[in-house]
């Protein structure tokens, strides 16, 4: 293009070949090769010489640099002024001559949110104004990037982080970012759009820091996505032009830290410290927070930068890495479960993109008294909890056993004295609640059926001062016994020699101590399960029959098709590697299924009768989310309304933090459905806490919503909230009483109607 500008000027065709050779080194034959767009013979001329078209071509040789890094503002003005109202012509006009004023960014924004007026809702969309917005917004970032904000007060940050989330959404159509602005912007404006919240002071620090994490947790997740739909291209592409495999790795995470999403990253980390400290809020932060597995065994704790290990392998025997100092730019190596450290984490650094990528937890602990803590465990084998904002690293009772889940077979000793109930071969299909006993069904189905039939429970809602207005229930249920799985495989002869054949690979794979072709058979074995094993005759009418008794919404093929997915998650890596490190035989754990209509819950909670961070059995901990439950028991990111309350007349209590999580698992609108419930006879024993283990599936799945927590309740009716966490407080008493040990209770809310949906021993540490 600039070699035809050249040759625009002086209308010789042979200037056009010596610039181009002059200036960049091209050749007539390297032109001759090119192929220009529908033309297929190259570039060769002469070109016909036209001198006016000599300011046409100026604006698309701007439009290309533009395009690929280059032009201006200023120059982006001169072309997009004439489309533009005259108000906004001055107004940017004066911010280009003050450029380098503290206010401009926010001006930026401003004036970016305006022009979206013209390009993004205006009748017609103007390329110049397009490449105004991109030349504005390119500024913007490189304002923010470079900001000293030593001299900036915490207000002033928060002002800065609020337009850089606006920044965000004028450029792009993000859902949960822009549920997230409305979210901070009520929390960062005056006090009567806030519930009378006095600033700075603890309940608008709570309210802040909820708004922070909100923010954080949908900038992670849109560029989370952003960076895996980039790097899915780049391989073919890149592989298909033989770049370096080194190269391509990171391209996505290259392509993140490019867009104005940092600047959000970069304003987060300049002012969290100072909300969680008006909030109160525990020192952790947690950027990822890793796989399940974690919770039994996460490996052998080593202080170590992570920068001296990169390049090994710790597959064979995982650890926890304690590293002090993160540049942010470290790979996690494999067999690596946990990263530590006691620096602050970037959350779009290449780190924190990875250790989400990788599902290994990321945790930073500023605080030097809980740092010592973590650096006395070195040496030590470690599980790892996530219970609320707290990371509770605890010596692991499966030391030994767990590293054989990777490495070889188990000795089955590990856990002494442990007995499981066997199977009493019911001969029916379905049974009652009055039925459920030990044999026959799981410990979740019996507590269920306890308090169910508890006279205190049935009347407690009209005993109980704080419930006026509302119910208790316990919802009905039904239960394929323990044996039924086995009784349908041992009718289905093809499937049965299929899973044979698949048990046999997974125990091979086990024998030669591959993990990944471990993995591989136990994902084959569930398939087996879940698509090729057919319903007996017998059963169809009885599973017709429940149906009809929670509504006659669902199907039977959808509740069958649930059922063998229960059946089938018996065999889920976490579950098999936890049987087989405490030395139960894969014959003596049985599966029962659960069958209870779905409550449609507004609100899902989780109550521990003793607070199972502090070993404390004198107050309730308490989380509370929007939705259904699976926000809560999944360990999605994101807070929960986390409470304590005193186990004293009033309950007073303390919120420990308000929700977060920026998905709510809710059910289908004008639909009845049944959820199917996993219940084992390796729930909650002596030594084997086998709860969680094993899956639960709706029968017609659960929408997933954004929630709108600038409009919710438990963020801004404090009167409210403390209503709800008195009457949770007091059922989880009531409860404990009843059950007579400390209790682990499952529930929801539907308006002013509360649901037990579980209540198990809790165990202590």
């Amino acid at each position: 293009c600039e070699a035809y500008l050249h040759f625009l000027h002086t209308g010789a065709w042979e200037d056009f070949w010596t610039y181009l050779f002059d200036n960049h080194g091209l050749t007539r034959d390297d032109l001759a090769e090119m192929k220009a767009g529908w033309r297929t013979e190259g570039i060769h001329g002469p070109a016909e010489h036209l001198p006016h078209m000599i300011d046409p071509m100026k604006h698309f040789l701007w439009i290309l640099k533009i395009t690929h890094g280059g032009g201006s503002m200023d120059s982006a003005m001169d072309f997009a002024h004439g489309v533009l109202p005259e108000d906004l012509q001055y107004e940017i006009r004066d911010m280009l001559d003050n450029r380098d004023a503290p206010w401009v960014p926010n001006k930026i924004v401003e004036l970016r949110e305006r022009l979206a007026g013209v390009w993004k809702y205006g009748p017609d969309c103007n390329r110049d104004v397009v490449l105004l917005d991109i030349a504005m917004e390119k500024f913007y970032r490189q304002r923010i990037e470079a900001m000293n904000t030593a001299g900036m007060t915490a207000d002033d940050k928060l002002g800065g982080l609020e337009a850089a989330v606006r920044n965000v959404c004028v450029g792009g159509d993000f859902d949960r970012m822009q549920m997230a602005l409305e979210f901070i912007h009520k929390a960062n404006g005056p006090a009567e759009a806030s519930g009378g919240l006095v600033r700075w002071s603890a309940e608008w620090g709570k309210a802040m820091d909820a708004a922070l994490d909100n923010v954080a947790l949908a900038m992670e997740h849109h560029m989370d996505e952003l960076c895996s739909h980039a790097q899915r291209a780049a391989y073919p592409i890149g592989l298909n032009a033989e770049i370096d495999f080194a190269h391509l790795d990171n391209f996505g995470e290259e392509v993140v830290r490019g867009h104005s999403m940092f600047a959000v990253s970069k304003m987060i980390g300049e002012v969290r410290d100072e909300i969680r400290a008006a909030a109160g809020r525990s020192p952790w932060l947690i950027v990822s927070n890793g796989s399940p597995e974690i919770s039994l065994h996460a490996g052998i704790v080593q202080v170590v930068p992570l920068a001296d290990i990169q390049g090994q392998d710790f597959s064979s025997n995982p650890i926890v890495a304690l590293t002090a100092k993160l540049g942010g730019l470290e790979d996690i190596p494999p067999g690596v479960t946990a990263v530590i450290t006691a620096s602050p984490v970037d959350l779009l650094s290449h780190i924190a993109i990875r250790a989400r990528q990788m599902n290994v937890l990321l945790a930073a602990m500023p605080d030097p008294g809980g740092w010592a803590e973590l650096m006395s465990m070195s040496g030590e084998g470690v599980k790892i909890d996530i219970v609320g904002e707290e990371v509770i690293v605890k010596k692991s009772e499966l030391g030994p056993a767990a590293a054989a889940t990777v490495a070889g077979p188990p000795t089955g000793q590990y856990i002494e004295g442990l007995t499981i109930t066997p199977s009493a071969n019911c001969p029916v299909w379905l049974v009652e609640p009055k039925d459920y006993a030990d044999g026959i069904v799981g410990g979740k189905s019996k507590s269920l059926s306890n308090l169910g039939f508890s006279t205190t429970l049935s009347t407690y809602a009209m005993m109980s001062e704080t419930m006026r207005g509302g119910d208790l229930t316990v919802p009905t249920s039904n239960a394929l016994p323990f044996g039924s799985f086995e009784k349908t495989l041992r009718a289905d002869e093809d499937t049965l020699e299929k899973v044979a054949v698949a048990t046999a690979a997974v125990a091979a794979a086990d024998d030669a101590g591959d993990a990944d072709l471990r993995r591989d058979a136990l994902d084959v074995l569930r398939d087996i399960i879940v698509y090729r094993l057919k319903m007996p005759e017998d059963l169809k009418p009885v599973l017709q029959q429940a149906i009809v008794s929670y509504g006659g919404m669902a199907t039977v093929e959808g509740v069958w098709r649930a059922i063998k997915k229960v059946w089938a998650s018996k065999w889920n890596e976490r579950a098999y590697l936890s049987r087989k490190a405490c030395g139960v035989e894969e014959e003596e754990l049985c599966m029962a299924t659960l069958l209870m209509e779905l409550v449609p819950a507004e609100y899902s909670f989780v109550l521990h009768t003793a607070n199972p961070v502090t070993g404390n059995q004198n107050e309730v901990y308490g989380e509370v989310c929007v939705g259904l439950g699976e926000a809560l028991v999944g360990n999605e990111p994101g807070n929960a309304l986390s409470f304590t309350a005193q186990k004293v007349k009033g309950f007073p209590h303390n919120v420990r933090s308000l929700p977060s999580k920026p998905i709510a698992h809710v059910a289908r609108e004008n639909t009845r459905t049944i959820i199917a419930r996993s219940d084992s006879n390796g729930e909650d024993l002596e030594g084997f806490a086998g709860a969680g283990l094993y899956d639960s599936v709706v029968v017609d799945e659960p929408e997933l919503k954004p929630v709108a927590y600038a409009d919710e309740p438990l963020i801004w009716d404090a009167e409210k909230r403390s209503s709800m966490i008195r009457k949770l407080a007091e059922l989880a008493v009531a409860i404990e009483v009843e059950m007579k040990s400390p209790q682990d209770i499952e529930g929801c809310i539907v308006g002013e109607n509360f649901y037990i949906l579980q209540s198990r021993p809790q165990v202590l540490h």
